[in-house]
Formats: C-alpha cells, sequence, structure tokens
C-alpha cells in the first residue's frame, strides 16, 4: 500500500513539473526561454522587481527646475543631489537608501533582460511617427519620434523597444495608446540617453543606460530609470502607470 500511494504522488509531481517546464511568468511577460537569447529574469512582484514602485530612478543625481509633479517614487544611488525648484511628490523619496540600491540592482536585470528579448521587428531613424504598431519586440540604433506614435493592443500585451543609442522625443511629439493597451506594458531600453522634448506626451517606462532629461512641460505615464547617469527634469509631470 506504502508503494502504491509514493508512486501516486510520484506521478502527480511529474505531471506538475511537465506542465511548467521551461516557462517563466511574471505580471508582463509569459514565455518560454525559447522566445529570448537571455533567460535573466526578475521572477518576484513586477517584471522590474524592487525598481517598481520608482517613476524615476537615477545613478547620479536628480535634478530640477521649475514646478514638477511625480506620483511614485523617487531615488538616486550611488550619488543623490538634492532636487531644486519646486517638486511635488506623491510617494516617497528614497535618496541613496538600502530601497534605492536594491531598486539598482533590480534595474539592471531588467534591463538586461528587456535588451536580449527576441525576434525583433528592425525600425531606424523616425520611422516611428505616424505608425499603429501592434505589440512585440522593436530594434533599432538611434530611435527619434517626431509627430505621433501609436500602440495598439489589449491590457496584457507587451511592446519592447530596443536601442542600442540614444532615443529623443521632438518637442509636442505623443505616444497614443489605443484599445486597452496600458503604458505599464511598454518598455524603452536605451542603450546610452533619453530625451524628452518640450511639452511632448510620452508612454511607457524608459531604462536608459545613461542620462534622462525631460525638457520644460514633457509629460510621462510610465517611468524614467537611468541606470549611471542623471535623471534632469523641468516642469514636468510623471505618474506611475496602473499596473
Amino acid at each position: 500500500m506504502k508503494n502504491k500511494t509514493w508512486l501516486i504522488l510520484l506521478a502527480i509531481m511529474m505531471v506538475i513539473l511537465l506542465a511548467y517546464s521551461g516557462k517563466v511568468t511574471n505580471s508582463s511577460f509569459s514565455d518560454g526561454k525559447s522566445s529570448t537569447d537571455n533567460i535573466l529574469r526578475v521572477q518576484i512582484s513586477s517584471f522590474l522587481g524592487s525598481a517598481d514602485n520608482f517613476v524615476v530612478l537615477a545613478g547620479s543625481g536628480v535634478t530640477n527646475t521649475g514646478s514638477t509633479t511625480i506620483t511614485g517614487d523617487i531615488g538616486s544611488s550611488p550619488t543623490y543631489i538634492v532636487p531644486g525648484g519646486s517638486i511635488t511628490l506623491f510617494g516617497t523619496n528614497h535618496m541613496d537608501d538600502t530601497v534605492t540600491q536594491a531598486a539598482k540592482t533590480d534595474l539592471a536585470t531588467a534591463y538586461t533582460d528587456a535588451a536580449g528579448r527576441t525576434p525583433f521587428t528592425t525600425v531606424t531613424g523616425d520611422t516611428l511617427a505616424g505608425l499603429n504598431l501592434p505589440p512585440g519586440v522593436y530594434r533599432g540604433g538611434a530611435l527619434s519620434l517626431t509627430g505621433t506614435l501609436t500602440l495598439t493592443g489589449n491590457a496584457t500585451d507587451v511592446w519592447i523597444f530596443q536601442t542600442a543609442d540614444t532615443l529623443i522625443t521632438a518637442d509636442s511629439s505623443h505616444i497614443i495608446l489605443g484599445g486597452t493597451a496600458k503604458a505599464a506594458n511598454v518598455y524603452w531600453v536605451v542603450g546610452s540617453s533619453a530625451t524628452l522634448g518640450a511639452n511632448s506626451f510620452f508612454e511607457g517606462n524608459i531604462m536608459a543606460y545613461a542620462s534622462i532629461t525631460l525638457y520644460s512641460g514633457a509629460q510621462v505615464e510610465g517611468r524614467v530609470l537611468a541606470e549611471t547617469a542623471a535623471v534632469t527634469l523641468n516642469d514636468n509631470i510623471i505618474t506611475k502607470p496602473s499596473p
């Protein structure tokens, strides 16, 4: 009888293992390892791990000019600068504390993961302008946006934009979400620095290796997360996207 019970339990365990073998699931992605050439994952909480609560995160300080409103946490490590101007913060200031340091570690992991996602569609220069893109992975050298980019999908769809160089949006440029697409599921992986033009409206999470600069009046539904350099703000509105 004991042997029979043991065999039944073993069979159940094998079924469970086969069902989940090779699959990774988190709040933003659910796929097999074959869908990417990089198997690094943040598997606890969201795709961004402990960086999820941050809307502004930097490696060498956060500076601000004018009146900026931030909904979510802000932090910088290993160096920080007390922002000037006026910041209305609906969140927590985590300048160079252990929370920020952990978030920087998880950001680096998420950056590497998202940068390695395949298969991808190649885009170049300002070819994003005027497009209505379905969910997927899009890769280019230096990317820029003049005008309007539309991303249309449902609430669980994911967009990843991988640029080996800069990301620059023009003044008054816009990203529009169509259908039930969510800014939380849009990722911009920037190989160097990102710059958002004055009075532009941006959707998604910027993960830049170097700096991020927002010019006067630029608004973001998403996050501005810089691994190694500064985040520069000027009369902006940055809002953490709904999950």
